[in-house]
């Protein structure tokens, strides 16, 4: 994908957010700070804990990809936008394992606002960078268009808009 010249933006999808927001803040990719908890490979816990897995993902997708532009993830019933950079707290206090440095902005579109009980929004490191939380029935539609890509966020029910922005300058 990298080398394709017709390809000019990746969009990875999954279910798990690399930085829960509400709802999941005590597991998914960061159980509350704790480094402990493994990821599961066939039945097996991987050797490294759940915060350097994520870390060991955002490299292949941010450090070794110049075309990856969001993370698209659901499992949180919320809507969101966080931005992520180099400069966002992404770590506990203290963390003695090596932090990962990021060498570009990368966007995490949580879009799991429907089906179950929505999730309130959690005390994170990073809640700073949030782009308007809502609990709100959500659907993101991402428009392409060459090099641009533009967001819209609209409540399906109501058809308002809750959010709109350029994901590319």
């Amino acid at each position: 994908l990298e080398k394709d010249g017709n390809i000019d933006h990746i969009f990875v999808t999954i279910h798990t957010p690399f930085f829960p927001n509400g709802g999941h803040v005590a597991d998914d990719m960061w159980y509350n700070g704790n480094n402990t908890p493994r990821a599961y490979v066939n039945g097996r816990a991987y050797k490294k804990g759940i915060i350097q897995r994520r870390d060991e993902l955002l490299d292949i997708i941010v450090n070794k990809s110049k075309k990856t532009l969001a993370i698209l993830t659901g499992d949180e019933h919320n809507y969101n936008l966080l931005t992520i950079t180099d400069r966002v707290n992404r770590y506990p206090y203290p963390y003695k394992k090596e932090k990962l440095k990021l060498s570009r902005k990368i966007y995490q579109i949580n879009n799991g606002a429907a089906g179950a009980p929505y999730y309130a929004k959690e005390e994170t490191p990073w809640m700073k960078h949030l782009r308007n939380f809502s609990t709100q029935n959500a659907l993101v539609l991402i428009d392409v268009d060459g090099s641009k890509v533009f967001v819209r966020v609209i409540n399906p029910d109501t058809e308002e808009l809750i959010d709109e922005y350029f994901l590319t300058e």
